[in-house]
């Protein structure tokens, strides 16, 4: 069996291989090829909750555990542990452990950017860690006052915070992606923000569930989805604010696991 730690589950997934099986999942799911059922979110002690995520393919299915704690920060310890246990859906064979944070943080941030758009120049803000994070990545920081000085082309937002991170105005008309807020009762982005953009979810079930961000908001109706993207339902070009909130789904995971299974 492959076990790979963080840094080989990342070799293991470029980005350009990763988009392209992420799109390919889309059009399987939305086909009824695969099965995703809505992951478990237990509690557990300081504030922790523990994540069961599995999706099933008729090659190659998964199950990713994850804990979060986000008090962990304070005692120097990561916030999120984890690992993706991928297997042979014929036989039931272990193929491989791939390391859960590693490969949860392949879905976008700094180095996707980075990659992605190398033209693009990127500002972080952060409360904790942001030095050492601006040093490794070689971006910009960004005081907190600087928030308003800019008008944005992207905001992405990944904390576990439970008041809104953005100021004001701060996102109008941007594309604005909210993707660490995971519980109904975390908030990232302001409600006037998320009530004026046209939304997308990575997927309607969880948000409808999870997105804390949306519910603040009002927003309980079913969005449309990462998957019409991919399906070719473009954005209406209208001057609003795009938003893509992302609450978290198995069939990423799943998608990695056959990008580092293969590779």
């Amino acid at each position: 069996m492959l076990v790979l730690d963080a840094a080989a589950t990342a070799r293991a997934l470029p980005w350009s291989l990763l988009m392209e099986e992420i799109a390919l999942v889309c059009r399987e799911h939305r086909d009824g090829r695969l099965t995703c059922p809505p992951r478990q979110v237990l509690p557990l002690r300081q504030d922790g909750v523990l994540l069961v995520m599995p999706c099933l393919s008729d090659t190659l299915s998964i199950t990713k555990l994850v804990s979060v704690h986000p008090l962990n920060a304070s005692l120097g310890l990561p916030t999120i542990s984890g690992e993706v246990v991928v297997l042979d859906s014929r036989t039931g064979q272990r193929l491989a452990v791939l390391d859960g944070p590693a490969l949860t943080a392949r879905r976008a941030h700094v180095e996707a950017l980075q990659a992605l758009h190398p033209q693009a120049t990127i500002h972080v803000q952060a409360h904790q860690s942001a030095p050492a994070f601006v040093e490794e990545l070689g971006v910009e920081p960004l005081p907190a006052e600087s928030q308003t000085r800019h008008a944005w082309d992207v905001i992405v937002c990944a904390t576990t915070s439970r008041v809104p991170v953005l100021r004001p105005g701060v996102g109008e008309g941007a594309v604005v992606i909210g993707v660490g807020a995971f519980r109904d009762d975390m908030v990232e982005l302001p409600p006037e923000l998320v009530r004026g953009a046209q939304v997308w979810v990575d997927d309607p079930v969880g948000a409808q569930a999870e997105a804390g961000d949306l519910m603040a908001a009002g927003r309980f109706e079913p969005q449309a989805s990462i998957e019409d993207l991919v399906m070719g339902h473009a954005p209406v070009d209208d001057g609003r604010t795009r938003l893509f909130k992302s609450v978290g789904c198995a069939r990423w995971d799943l998608a990695a696991a056959r990008v580092a299974v293969r590779g």
